[in-house]
């Protein structure tokens, strides 16, 4: 099956509830930018209880479907600039330069969704390094850092560890702060 094979079926309206949620979470499992969980829970913020609401489901199918066509957009652009830059001998892109295909944010409502993924991993009592527990208690109580904080944010972003991915939804909050 494909993503839209399965967006296919949760639109259908002929089939029974169930198998249209099952066929939106075989599309999350194909794109959820900011991790299966979270981007579930975030569709239900957002367009409802689709799990008991069958009028809920096109608009989280909708929310989802626009946040991946941006996605496509940009890897097709990425495509377009990585041919371009390997005529000119550039076989490799620098490791730095940012590669699009691994989806790092929810595109439509970026900031929203990585602190809806912040408060999803903090409200499981994910064990971590305490100091990403304070920052990402600050960041659902006030939706910034302090300067100290920001120094904090960087340190830890800078070592290596279990929580690279939330401290990635935390740099999309930052950055869109």
């Amino acid at each position: 099956m494909s993503y839209s094979s399965d967006m296919r079926k949760v639109l259908d309206d002929s089939l029974p509830l169930g198998r249209r949620v099952t066929a939106l979470c075989y599309c999350l499992e194909r794109y959820s930018p900011i991790g299966f969980h979270a981007s579930l829970s975030f569709l239900r913020v957002v367009a409802g209880d689709f799990t008991r609401d069958p009028a809920a489901l096109p608009s989280a199918m909708e929310l989802l479907n626009s946040s991946y066509a941006a996605w496509q957009a940009e890897l097709r652009a990425y495509g377009v600039l990585r041919r371009h830059a390997k005529r000119l001998g550039h076989r490799s892109p620098h490791p730095s330069a940012p590669n699009p295909n691994q989806p790092s944010h929810w595109y439509g409502a970026p900031r929203e969704a990585a602190l809806h993924a912040v408060w999803v991993w903090y409200s499981k009592g994910a064990s971590a390094d305490t100091d990403v527990q304070s920052l990402a208690f600050t960041l659902l109580e006030r939706g910034r850092f302090t300067a100290a904080q920001r120094e904090i944010f960087e340190r830890v972003l800078a070592e290596p560890g279990d929580s690279q991915e939330i401290l990635r939804q935390m740099a999309v909050v930052v950055a869109r702060s």
